[in-house]
């Protein structure tokens, strides 16, 4: 995983985010499972308020958006069906359903001022879990009855 540190500095040399980070989280969560992200509203005075993540290399995808705290979150196509922004009075939320072993990355909360991003939290997502077969008995059966 790249470290949190470097990234920041880089994106923040080349003027592409400002930092006003105050959180940094690592939440691990089981495959398969739920998670829900936070980070503390900062939305009170911002609009278009964002969560994206972190890939491989240079780039960070856009997950989901609100134009207010107010307004329904809208969700990019490829997250629809697992993800979820909210917000309340003290924070803001990323739930993230039937999370699989992809999901494991940096996530990112902030807003958009003047054209350029502006970080206000970061979470570091860990999945760990062994990916099972759910009919691995009957795999394991047939082997057997198989070799006999």
């Amino acid at each position: 995983m790249v470290n949190l540190t470097v990234v920041l500095a880089v994106l923040y040399t080349l003027s592409l985010i400002s930092v006003s980070l105050s959180e940094f989280h690592t939440v691990k969560v089981q495959l398969e499972g739920e998670v829900t992200l936070q980070c503390s509203n900062f939305s009170t005075l911002i609009s278009h308020i964002f969560w994206f993540k972190l890939n491989d290399g240079p780039n960070a995808t856009v997950i989901s958006s609100m134009l207010t705290p107010e307004v329904n979150a809208m969700i990019k196509n490829g997250f629809k069906d697992r993800f979820l922004m909210t917000s309340n009075i003290t924070h803001v939320f990323l739930n993230i359903k039937n999370v699989n072993s992809s999901d494991s990355g940096l996530y990112f909360c902030g807003n958009n001022k003047d054209g350029s991003a502006v970080i206000v939290g970061a979470t570091c997502l860990q999945v760990y879990g062994k990916i099972i077969q759910k009919n691995i008995h009957k795999l394991l059966l047939k082997a057997l009855l198989d070799n006999y």
